[in-house]
């Protein structure tokens, strides 16, 4: 004990070194050692006050939000609401710590700036974005006031909050339209907010995505649509669908074949086995997966590919997925393919 409180007492002195690295150093050893319990927010505090160096401060400001003392929430309130002398990613930071911390003294303070069409829209988006960590205590009526924001960043992280109220509170109505915002991530945003409404999601614009210009647009319709298969098996057309497996962004064509594996008894053996020649290792994959739930359906003149996959792919992902497939398609039962976990601490 002695020995650890001695450490502790050399990692505060190093928190003072003139060197920014060994300060970096020393903030990260104070939370691995786990001395959060013994570390004090007025320590922490000075050394806020005592640097202007982005990576410190936010370093700072990430044990603020471990440690077990009560933060000196008044003076954090001051940094967030002086702009003249606060950086901007001093500030964002701030309020992301005082959001984290549920500081409930503070959201007045985060709504007043977040309203405030006056301020900064890096930190009027990131208040924003930091709704979501407030839940009940935000309304409504402050979130559609922010979705309707001149600001095009505030209205996209006011969608992601809306994403996650209650699906039954998604109001389509008002989400529909940004499905059609010149910003690309608005849009993004807008389909992801709309599969939150779960079973109330309007298929077709998710569907017409698909065709969206720009391919983040179209990853996040294509990613949906593992979602509406899933949720309207019977209903949904395939022609888009099997449309999307020759977009040119690999993320689209992966995500479509994934959502033809919720239907694989709708779906033809053709284009799925055409997507074994895909360029990407990871399209390669879906298609294997895909074609591990055709069963008895595909047929046994494709054997030889698979084969030849599961020998000499340049992927090791694909030939795993290959012998897998050859061994479900011979009636063999395996268990769900496991991903290791990596622990990169």
């Amino acid at each position: 004990m002695l020995r650890k409180d001695s450490f502790y007492l050399h990692l505060l002195h190093e928190c003072q070194s003139v060197d920014l690295q060994h300060r970096l150093e020393a903030l990260e050893d104070l939370r691995r050692h786990e001395y959060l319990d013994l570390v004090e927010a007025q320590f922490l505090l000075d050394r806020l006050n005592s640097t202007s160096h982005w990576q410190e401060q936010r370093a700072i400001l990430q044990l603020m939000n471990q440690i077990n003392k009560p933060l000196p929430t008044r003076a954090l309130m001051a940094i967030l609401a002086d702009a003249e002398t606060s950086s901007i990613f001093l500030r964002t930071e701030v309020a992301h710590t005082l959001a984290v911390t549920k500081a409930v003294e503070a959201l007045d303070l985060c709504i007043r700036l977040v309203l405030d069409a006056r301020e900064h829209p890096w930190l009027r988006e990131a208040l924003t974005w930091d709704l979501v960590i407030w839940k009940e205590r935000v309304t409504d009526e402050l979130v559609l006031t922010l979705l309707a924001d001149s600001e095009p960043a505030v209205c996209a992280a006011a969608l992601e909050v809306l994403r996650h109220r209650p699906s039954e509170a998604i109001p389509l109505d008002l989400v529909l339209p940004y499905l059609q915002r010149e910003e690309k991530y608005i849009r993004e945003e807008a389909i992801k907010t709309l599969v939150a409404a779960e079973q109330r999601v309007p298929i077709d614009p998710i569907l017409r995505a698909l065709h969206d210009q720009e391919p983040e647009v179209r990853a996040a319709a294509s990613h949906a649509c593992m979602s509406l298969t899933e949720w309207f098996p019977d209903q949904i057309p395939l022609e888009p669908l099997l449309e999307a497996l020759h977009d040119e962004y690999p993320p689209v064509r992966e995500d479509i074949l994934d959502a033809l594996g919720k239907i694989p008894l709708r779906i033809p053996v053709e284009p799925v086995a055409a997507a074994l020649t895909d360029s990407t290792y990871y399209v390669r994959c879906a298609a294997l997966e895909m074609l591990s739930l055709m069963g008895e359906r595909v047929p046994s003149s494709i054997y030889p590919t698979l084969r030849e996959m599961s020998g000499s792919d340049p992927a090791p992902q694909v030939r795993l997925r290959a012998t897998r497939a050859l061994l479900q398609l011979h009636g063999v039962q395996l268990p769900p393919l496991t991903l290791p976990i990596i622990d990169i601490t």
